[in-house]
């Protein structure tokens, strides 16, 4: 049974996740980071995502926060997603991601103030 304290960490741990392939996204988009170098380090991030999203698509909790654990595996779904387009990301797609993730990013954290 996952508890409140547990769905916490699960989201500071995506909100990092998704704050970090943001902010790849946005070196990748401006020409400062290589591509071997963005498709190694979006994919490892799209590994670490898809762990948190596994571990909350089969977690259960109980009420009160059993609406935040279905907006986190959502969520860490959309970012699992975004980080494996960002393997392979044009520049102009990766400007795309950069807002997605940051908006993603947001969303974790306002469902960790909810947590705490």
């Amino acid at each position: 049974m996952l508890e409140a304290k547990d769905l916490l960490e699960q989201s500071k741990s995506l909100q990092s996740l998704a704050a970090e392939g943001a902010l790849l996204a946005e070196d990748g988009a401006s020409g400062k980071t290589t591509r071997v170098f963005m498709q190694e380090h979006s994919s490892d991030l799209f590994l670490a995502a898809s762990q948190v999203e596994a571990t909350l698509a089969q977690a259960k909790s109980e009420q009160p926060i059993v609406v935040q654990l279905r907006k986190l595996t959502v969520l860490a779904g959309r970012v699992s997603a975004n980080l494996e387009l960002l393997t392979v990301a044009s520049r102009e797609e990766q400007r795309v991601l950069v807002g997605e993730l940051e908006s993603a990013a947001r969303a974790c954290r306002t469902i960790g103030e909810a947590l705490s």
